[in-house]
């Protein structure tokens, strides 16, 4: 009895005798939607200039920034003042990001323009 009971066993554990039919087995595979998102996400991110210089060099980015600038500008979000030596500037750093339509063609360029604020203390201008 031992003996039957101990082969039902190693055929119960052979992968070949499984009743259960995986994908692998099938030859059925599911689409990796992760990975593609992933994926797609590293090639925006190779395109992104990281530099201001990097940026300028492009046209579709140098649009960009002349638009986020310009709206500023109409909304009165920012003031253009002439510089004076007794004033303190406050670093303004560009920001890039690349807009993705769902089937991975570029939608569009982005560029914010965003204020050090952490940089101000309180009661200097």
């Amino acid at each position: 009895m031992p003996t039957q009971l101990h082969k039902l066993n190693k055929q119960s554990n052979s992968p070949e005798s499984h009743p259960m039919i995986t994908r692998s087995k099938d030859g059925t595979r599911r689409e990796r939607k992760r990975l593609k998102t992933f994926a797609a996400q590293l090639k925006s991110v190779a395109r992104e200039p990281s530099t201001f210089h990097q940026a300028y060099t492009d046209p579709s980015w140098v649009k960009a920034m002349e638009e986020e600038y310009n709206a500023l500008l109409h909304k009165k979000t920012v003031n253009l003042v002439p510089f004076h030596p007794s004033m303190k500037i406050m670093g303004s750093p560009w920001v890039s990001k690349m807009k993705d339509k769902s089937d991975g063609s570029i939608e569009g360029f982005k560029a914010r323009l965003l204020a050090k604020g952490y940089t101000q203390k309180e009661g200097s201008l």
